[in-house]
Parts: structure tokens; sequence; C-alpha cells
């Protein structure tokens, strides 16, 4: 994450123990700082708790809404539903600031902790591989026809090499169903 955005920073030192919340609206400002351009807008939420001990706290995400993507299948823009969790555990007594997957651990002079890039990295590493309309309750994706159709037509057909194995199945399987006579 590039930039610190203040409306996502806790200052923990402030915090007593027990359990915390927080909600945040995300905005589109958090991709398009971060050069991610896969996600258009969205319409987001991170409800955020902190539950702090001595030197440890849990941090809980979940993070719930909508995000417009473009379709693979059509072209086309969609908003794709997001509900995720998470967990991180932070130490706050640490000589120096380190991260490992789901633990990170700040330096003793760090009075602040912020979760964009974690808010961001969840969000992002949640998408599918392939973003496609989802389906409606009837069992249909609302891609644009108009464009599936246009894919249709500009199919590619086999190569020369692909329609000669093909052939040559044909003739095999043939071959199995009437042995030539000799």
């Amino acid at each position: 994450m590039k930039k610190k955005i203040n409306s996502y920073i806790i200052p923990f030192t402030v915090l007593k123990p027990g359990e915390h919340s927080y909600l945040f609206s995300v905005e589109k400002g958090l991709f398009t700082d971060n050069n991610y351009d896969e996600i258009h807008d969205c319409q987001l939420k991170a409800h955020v708790t902190f539950n702090k001990n001595s030197a440890i706290i849990t941090v809980n995400f979940h993070i719930y809404g909508t995000i417009n993507v473009t379709c693979d299948r059509c072209g086309d823009d969609f908003d794709m539903d997001i509900n995720l969790d998470s967990k991180i555990l932070v130490k706050t007594d640490s000589i120096v600031h380190s991260e490992e997957d789901d633990m990170i651990s700040l330096g003793k002079d760090e009075v602040d902790f912020d979760i964009a890039p974690y808010i961001y990295q969840y969000i992002v590493l949640s998408l599918p591989m392939q973003r496609i309309h989802p389906e409606d309750k009837d069992g249909v994706r609302h891609c644009n026809p108009e464009a599936l159709k246009k894919l249709k037509n500009l199919e590619v057909k086999n190569s020369s090499e692909e329609q000669y194995r093909l052939d040559t199945n044909k003739l095999l399987q043939h071959l199995k169903e009437k042995p030539l006579n000799n």
C-alpha cells in the first residue's frame, strides 16, 4: 500500500483492554491509490473488531457489500457481492516492525495501526479468477446477449492439426465398430 489513508488508522495505544468495534466505508480511492483498476466502483463496509489484551490485539475483519467489475464473458460491468471474514494478530511490544502471514509485530515506537492495506488485500485476494455475471434465482446469467452473439460468430474453428486428430479418431472408432474384412 502506497500511502496511509487517515480514515483507516486506529490509535491502538489509547485503547483499553477489551473489545472495540469500528465501521468503515470502503471507498474507491483505496483501489485507485494502489493503481488497481479492475474494481471500477464499490459500495463496501468493513466492520473491524479489535480485541485488546496486554500485548496482543486480535483484529477481526468482516467486509461486505458490492464491487463493480467487468464480466470476463461479455465485457459489461456488473456489481459483484463481497462477503468475507478474516483475522490477524497484532503484537504490540516488539523491538522492530515485522509481518508474517496472519501476525504483525509492531515496534515499540508505533502508536497507531493502519488497517487500509489489510482491507485492500483481503478484498483483492477474495476476487475469483474469472468474474462473470452471477446466476439469478432461475439459474440464468445476465450477460450481454449481443456481445455473446458476436463472440459466437468469432469462434475459432479447429486448426488443421486438430481437425486431423478428430478425423483420425472418427476413423479409428468406425474401424472398431465395423472392422475391415480380409
